[in-house]
């Protein structure tokens, strides 16, 4: 008659309790996934997230404001819009997300920055200016308009009396968004996360 010791009897209760331990956190992970947008919302509200930006809630496709790159860019983008003029408040906006840009360092090709602006923001001597101060900056003077009116169905509340900056998907999905009381590192934190975790396309 062959017993087992109880050696034996210990690790074969660990080896089941370790699968059981598996078992569980996927048939739970299975059993969490929403199911329709309005799940996802409430799983959110109940978790929390680890963005240091705020959701856009939806998230908003930008595809037809976005006309001064191809729409096969496949790259993130930093996106910068809002203030009556690009002031001081919205040059330091541009100086601090530069910065962010450059801290990404292996990971600085995957990302663009895009300033959004109009003819009555940015007069041709600013623009001339900005060109000059940040060379790998994308200026597009059009679209700002359609784009407020694209965030009219989201969870911002914004005049576009101040400048913001947005995180935006290869796929032209706004999906994060910055106030200037926003601490910028927060943006390091959340594109360093999000290009960790998608693939280089």
């Amino acid at each position: 008659m062959n017993e087992q010791s109880p050696a034996n009897k210990g690790m074969k209760i660990q080896i089941w309790i370790m699968l059981l331990m598996v078992g569980g956190v996927m048939l739970a992970g299975t059993l969490m996934v929403p199911d329709t947008e309005e799940e996802r919302q409430r799983m959110v509200e109940l978790f929390g997230t680890t963005n240091q930006g705020s959701l856009l809630k939806p998230a908003v496709d930008i595809s037809t404001v976005l006309t001064e790159k191809p729409a096969t860019s496949l790259k993130w983008k930093i996106l910068i819009a809002g203030g009556e003029s690009c002031d001081a408040a919205c040059q330091k906006v541009i100086l601090e997300t530069r910065q962010i840009h450059i801290l990404l360092g292996k990971l600085t090709r995957r990302a663009e920055r895009v300033y959004l602006a109009n003819s009555e923001q940015l007069s041709q001597e600013a623009l001339d200016d900005l060109h000059l101060a940040h060379p790998f900056l994308t200026v597009q003077q059009s679209g700002l308009s359609e784009f407020a009116e694209l965030l009219k169905g989201s969870s911002i509340d914004w005049d576009m009396r101040d400048t913001r900056y947005f995180v935006v998907t290869p796929d032209n999905e706004a999906i994060l968004y910055y106030t200037q009381d926003n601490d910028v590192t927060g943006l390091l934190e959340d594109l360093k996360h999000l290009l960790k975790y998608s693939p280089d396309r």
